[in-house]
C-alpha cells in the first residue's frame, strides 16, 4: 500500500526514514481531520514496512514577502469550535470525530 497524500499532508521517504510534511501554512500547519486520517493511514502502512523512523516537518508560513518557520499549531480548534456551535456549515459531528481520531493518532505515536 502507498502512503495517503492530501494537499495538507505530503508523505515521502528517504531510505528508511519516513517524512510527513505538514502543508497547511495558512493555519500554521494546524491539524485538521483530513490530515489526521492521512497521517494515521500512512503510519499504519509504514509500521509494516522497512521505515525505521519518522520525521514530521512543517511548511514555512509566508506573509508580506517574509518566510517564517512553522512546525504545527496543534489541532485546528477554530474549525472544531465552529462545528460545535453548528456554524459556518460545519458538521456538528466534527468535534467528536476530530478529538476521537486525534487521540487515537496520539496513542499510536506515543
Amino acid at each position: 500500500m502507498q502512503p495517503v497524500f492530501t494537499t495538507h499532508l505530503l508523505p515521502s521517504r528517504a531510505s528508511n526514514l519516513g517524512i510527513l510534511q505538514l502543508n497547511n501554512p495558512s493555519s500554521l500547519n494546524a491539524l485538521n481531520l483530513e490530515m489526521i486520517h492521512a497521517m494515521t493511514s500512512t503510519l499504519k502502512i509504514w509500521q509494516s514496512s522497512d521505515i525505521r523512523a519518522t520525521l514530521v516537518e512543517g511548511t514555512p508560513y509566508e506573509k508580506n514577502g517574509k518566510t517564517k518557520p512553522v512546525f504545527c499549531a496543534g489541532g485546528d480548534v477554530k474549525k472544531v469550535y465552529l462545528a460545535g456551535l453548528n456554524k459556518a456549515g460545519e458538521d456538528p459531528k466534527l468535534t467528536a470525530d476530530f478529538f476521537r481520531e486525534e487521540y487515537k493518532l496520539n496513542h499510536m505515536i506515543a
